[in-house]
């Protein structure tokens, strides 16, 4: 508290003093958007002639400055825009319309300006559109990933590890509702559709005090506001899935109104497949499909009140269906992963220095497996001697598993931003959630109807956090942030609370700049996770009387520069985290997560360090870029490893890429990108004790996750061709190779047993072995975009 009040006092005397200092004053503010579309544009940097830093505009556009009264001018600049001067006279209110550049070279030069934040990254859709993508798929997760200081997960993973956290801490909104799945095509692919995207701002570090409730990351992903001027359009045909985008005025610069689809299409080459399975016709099926649709609906009463409307709907849906070669028996396996939300929300400006911001949002994810075995009886019956003999299946049992699961928020916040003064800027608001958590359920169904009903308790709770922050600059070049969140937290009789300290210093000088953070995050929710199948079972818990609320400290410092058009970034980092969660799976069980709190361990603890090293230089027609981490991640659990410190599954000392986008002509591109990082961890065997009389043989194992899977690298082309058409219509073409030279990356790794012969190549015995799983050799694909309207 005393830390509290004494950072209160000095902001409030450097308020007093700082009104003196810059008599007289102008009050700059407005909006800045986008030429033609109308489109408000968020973190556009504002600077004056000296090229000192200003601000940047807020998440929907508007700014507001307080200017010494001998300021002349400000210039506007965003990635991808050509910058704008504008002279001033006195107070006023301005509307910036900023031109998109049509050359990729400033867009991908300008993309890497967000390395002068060690915690901050801002993504652009023109960065997403210059890296290689996967099957036509410009993905988000797997552009996030490539940054220092993030780990990806497996080949089959749309997640990815934030500086020695694990993938369940890692926070996602969608026009401010949290999501709790990510994750498409097996999580090959995100669910972020980036023809819907305007912007995503990833924090590694230094939340914004608004942000809370998870431990390693946040990534907060605005959808387009939609073209407020005309209609136009776009479509696009790929290997893996086709989209279509439709945006325009309902009422010209009033209302706009974004519509965005996706679909897969992998079953059309099935088609009849499941049938003739079902008819055994066939031996196998396998089928999958999803669709994801984005709505947004925004309305402005005038240039200081808007409202919007955003929702998201997407469901992945897979079967196998594998027939016995005796036709007496059939496995089947069903999943369906369904993400739904709807979002409410309103930003007014309320007077030039106070800015306001409410929202209310509805999000839900659910899952349903259905895993079973149906078995027939097979009778040959012979209507004519020169006939083929026709085969009668007659179904004799069945047994089916049946599971489901979900959780629904309902949540409503505000946020309060005041420009003080010149010099101070605060930040305050309140949130409150509404959890319901439907823990796994099954049912096992038989011939003669419902055998087994397991059922765990629906689970209620309420989450809250009070927040508020100053930012004070103590110098032209010093600036200083410091506020906090107290959250709480209640469900099943029990009640948490914590208060989540945040600070950070910065220095700025040209084009250097330091920064050194320190905060302290809390998590009431858990993950759950069956890792190891195509499609992980995750079962989202609230924290109970068993399970307690994580908490992490994180401390980060980072030296930005530019010298010369090179620009690097060097940062360490240490993380600390407290009472970590793990639910132990034993490998047999059928009922996965059915007493949940009872087999999940609690009161972990994890230590997490490093460094990062970001750096990007222009080179006539190329622009190239690199980012490597060097980290460590440990854990340790009482009931775990005799108690000892062990590493982290994904605990990958080192993590490169380099990545290369070479401009042939204005309208052809070449992009190229190349990946390296250690193997992630396993629990190995070191020994096998063979039958004895007493019982089957068993493993031996030592040390908790001392085994590493071989280091994984690949490299990834994409070879892009604009075909300009009139009145701004235009086709792009787009060759993509996913792993160019076809590495044998490994999956996953597994016991074998291996027959041992000798020179003669008589059996003389078996030996255990660890096999490789590889899942993708090289990929190519092409991906059609068309600008229809």
């Amino acid at each position: 508290m005393r830390i509290i009040q004494i950072t209160i006092l000095a902001c409030l005397l450097a308020w007093s003093s700082g009104e003196g200092w810059a008599q007289p004053q102008k009050i700059v503010k407005g909006v800045v958007i986008e030429v033609g579309s109308g489109e408000p544009l968020a973190s556009v940097a504002i600077s004056d002639s000296s090229r000192r830093a200003l601000g940047i505009t807020n998440r929907y556009g508007y700014f507001s400055l307080i200017l010494d009264g001998s300021a002349r001018s400000v210039v506007f600049s965003a990635v991808g825009y050509e910058p704008r001067r504008i002279v001033l006279a006195g107070d006023t209110v301005l509307s910036v319309a900023l031109s998109p550049l049509t050359l990729q070279t400033v867009e991908i030069k300008g993309s890497n300006q967000q390395l002068l934040n060690i915690n901050h990254l801002t993504i652009t859709p023109s960065l997403l559109s210059n890296l290689p993508s996967i099957g036509g798929e410009r993905d988000l997760i797997k552009a996030i990933s490539l940054f220092s200081g993030v780990v990806p997960g497996s080949e089959l993973a749309s997640g990815f590890q934030v500086r020695g956290g694990g993938n369940d801490q890692n926070l996602f909104y969608l026009d401010g509702a949290p999501i709790y799945s990510t994750g498409h095509l097996f999580n090959f692919l995100s669910l972020f559709n980036p023809d819907a995207i305007q912007k995503v701002d990833f924090y590694k570090g230094d939340f914004p005090v608004e942000f809370g409730g998870r431990l390693s990351s946040v990534t907060d992903v605005a959808f387009r506001e939609g073209n407020k001027n005309c209609w136009e359009g776009q479509a696009e045909l790929g290997v893996i899935s086709s989209k279509i985008t439709v945006e325009g005025p309902l009422v010209p610069n009033k209302t706009s109104v974004l519509v965005a689809a996706r679909s897969a299409y992998l079953n059309l080459f099935n088609l009849g497949k499941e049938k003739a399975v079902r008819n055994h016709k066939a031996d196998n099926f396998f089928g999958y499909n999803f669709y994801d649709l984005n709505v947004k609906l925004n309305h402005a009463f005038n240039k200081n009140h808007k409202v919007f409307l955003s929702y998201y709907r997407g469901v992945d849906d897979y079967r196998i269906l594998q027939n016995n070669p005796t036709g007496r028996s059939r496995d089947q396996n069903y999943r369906r992963l369904t993400n739904q939300l709807l979002s409410a929300r309103s930003y007014h400006v309320l007077g030039p220095r106070l800015f306001l911001q409410t929202g209310l949002h509805a999000t839900h994810y659910s899952f349903r497996y259905i895993e079973g075995n149906t078995q027939f009886q097979v009778e040959s019956q012979q209507a004519q001697p020169w006939l083929i003999p026709e085969l009668i299946y007659t179904k004799t049992d069945e047994a089916l598993n049946r599971s489901r699961g979900a959780i629904s928020d309902l949540s409503a916040n505000l946020l309060a931003e005041w420009l003080v003064s010149a010099r101070l800027r605060a930040k305050a608001g309140v949130e409150l959630i509404r959890h319901r958590y439907q823990p796994i359920n099954y049912r096992l169904q038989g011939t003669l109807g419902d055998s087994l009903i397991l059922q765990e308790p629906t689970r209620m709770a309420f989450e809250s956090a009070y927040f508020g922050s100053l930012s004070l600059d103590l110098s032209p070049r010093w600036q200083w942030t410091m506020g906090g969140r107290y959250s709480g937290f209640q469900s099943a009789g029990v009640r948490y609370a914590g208060f989540e300290p945040r600070t950070s210093l910065s220095f700025r000088d040209g084009e250097s700049h330091l920064q050194l953070s320190a905060s302290r995050t809390m998590q009431y929710n858990h993950a759950l996770v069956q890792e190891g199948e195509l499609v992980d079972k995750t079962m989202w818990v609230p924290s109970t009387a068993r399970i307690l609320p994580q908490s992490a400290w994180q401390y980060a410092v980072g030296w930005s520069q530019i010298l010369k058009g090179f620009r690097y970034n060097l940062g360490i980092f240490y993380k600390q985290m407290h009472n970590l969660s793990q639910y132990q799976y034993i490998i047999g069980v059928p009922f996965v997560y059915y007493d949940w709190e009872a087999n999940t361990l609690s009161g972990g603890r994890g230590r997490a360090y490093g460094a990062e090293l970001a750096a990007s230089k222009t080179l006539n027609r190329w622009d190239l870029g690199l980012n490597y981490t060097l980290s460590w991640s440990q854990r340790r659990f009482e009931a775990l490893n005799n108690a000892q410190w062990f590493p982290y599954i994904y605990d990958r000392r080192h993590s490169f890429n380099a990545n290369a986008l070479f401009r042939i002509s204005g309208k052809t591109r070449l992009s190229l990108l190349w990946l390296y990082y250690s193997g992630q961890r396993y629990h190995a065997p070191v020994g096998r004790i063979a039958d004895n009389p007493l019982g089957y043989g068993y493993v031996v194992y030592d040390d908790l996750n001392a085994g590493k899977v071989p280091d994984y690298h690949r490299l990834d082309a994409s070879l892009t061709r604009r075909f300009d058409r009139p009145e701004n219509k235009y086709w792009e073409v787009s060759l993509n190779i996913y792993n160019v030279y076809s590495r044998r990356n490994t999956y996953r790794l597994y016991p074998a047993r291996q027959i041992v012969v000798d020179s003669q190549g008589n059996r003389v015995g078996n030996r255990y072995v660890m096999r490789s799983a590889a899942v993708f050799p090289i990929l190519p694909s092409l991906s059609i975009r068309y600008k229809f309207l």
